[in-house]
Formats: structure tokens, C-alpha cells, sequence
């Protein structure tokens, strides 16, 4: 059998191919809520993931964005643990995920010393980069994490177009329309992006910037 897990060794990849399965999901489908149970362990092997933090008033804000070859580390922590997720997770772009069941992933980590780094990297990045979008909040002006944002998701598209309104991006930034729009105008006259109907063309955004 061929590798088709282009994340692990032949070795790895020969057991998790004969028992997980996968799963293609449409642009803007929700793949869990928060209250979901959690029944395995969840690889990306194509397109990307939203991770959205859930107020009561049932807003949301976003916590990072997984890509290809990623492990969702919050839902493969909550199957080890038990429990229910604590975050909502939405397909950003087509998706294939492929989900590794419960029994195996559990007796994976127990056994398999390549699986086990495998998870705890994922959670030591996952960690991290909720840590950068905190400290966009707390410390980077909007113009800042405009620019960390629109750097992220143009990366997506090989035209570097972000297919977004501006209400999408202050949805998931948690700020105003009006402010979104206001720096996007700025950002534009500076020559970073070009602003369309429903989308923006990142033109000069310096990754340093992120």
C-alpha cells in the first residue's frame, strides 16, 4: 500500500490508512460545535480549518487557522481526555480531513513514539498560535492584525485574494465593520491591498509584519 499520508512514516501511515476515514467538506461547513463529542483525532490533509472561540452572547472570535498537514490538537486532546469540544470549527476553503477513531488514536499515543510527538507538537503549535492572535488583541493596533490576517489567509489562494467582506473580517477579528473598512481604505492607499466587491487582492504585506 502507498503512502497517502504525507504526514508519517510508511509505518504509521500502513496502520491509520486500514482504519480511519475521510471526510471532504464544502467551504463554510461547521465540522464541530462546541457541546460535540470528540471520537478520534483529526488530520488535515487538504485546505484549511477556522477555530472560533464562543462567547454567551454567541459571538465568536478567532482562535487560528489549521492547515494542510495539521492536527486539530483541541479535538485529539479532547478524544484522549474525554469530554466535549470547547470551540467551533468551520472549513475556511475544500477540506479533507482524514479522522483517526478513538481506539486507535488512544492506543497510538499509548504505543507509537512517532504518534505521540506527532500529537504534542500539535498541541505545542495550536498553543502558540492562540498565543499570537492574543497578543494581536491585546498589544497590535487593527492595522497590525489586519495585516497578520490578510497575510494568513491570502496564502490560500495562489492569486493572494482573500474572499472576504469586511463585516466577514470584523466577524472573526470581534471588532466593527466600520473599523475594518476604515483601515482597509488606509491599508489600500498605501498600496498593501486592493479592495473589491467582495474580496481583497494582498498586494505588498511583508510577512515581518505578522
Amino acid at each position: 500500500m502507498s503512502n497517502q499520508c504525507n504526514w508519517c512514516s510508511d509505518e504509521l501511515a500502513a496502520e491509520i490508512l486500514d482504519q480511519s476515514t475521510v471526510m471532504e467538506v464544502a467551504p463554510g461547513t461547521v465540522i464541530m460545535n462546541p457541546g460535540d463529542p470528540v471520537e478520534g483525532a483529526y488530520i488535515l490533509e487538504q485546505g484549511a480549518v477556522k477555530l472560533f472561540r464562543i462567547c454567551e452572547y454567541g459571538n465568536r472570535h478567532l482562535l487560528y487557522l489549521l492547515r494542510k498537514d495539521g492536527m486539530c490538537a483541541l479535538s485529539t486532546l479532547t478524544s484522549l481526555t474525554g469530554g466535549t469540544m470547547d470551540i467551533l470549527a468551520e472549513a475556511e476553503v475544500s477540506t479533507i480531513i482524514r479522522v483517526v477513531p478513538k481506539e486507535l488514536a488512544d492506543r497510538l499515543f499509548v504505543e507509537n513514539e512517532e504518534w505521540r510527538s506527532m500529537v504534542l507538537y500539535s498541541i505545542r503549535t495550536s498553543w502558540q498560535d492562540s498565543m499570537n492572535m492574543l497578543d494581536q488583541v491585546a498589544f497590535k493596533p487593527l492595522k497590525g492584525r489586519l495585516e497578520s490576517y490578510l497575510q494568513t489567509h491570502s496564502q490560500l489562494s495562489a492569486r493572494q485574494i482573500v474572499t472576504k467582506s469586511h463585516a466577514e473580517i470584523a466577524e472573526e477579528l470581534y471588532v466593527s465593520r466600520e473599523a475594518v473598512s476604515r483601515t482597509l481604505k488606509i491599508m489600500e492607499n498605501e498600496g498593501m491591498v486592493h479592495l473589491g466587491h467582495g474580496s481583497i487582492k494582498v498586494i505588498d504585506i511583508q510577512a515581518s509584519n505578522c
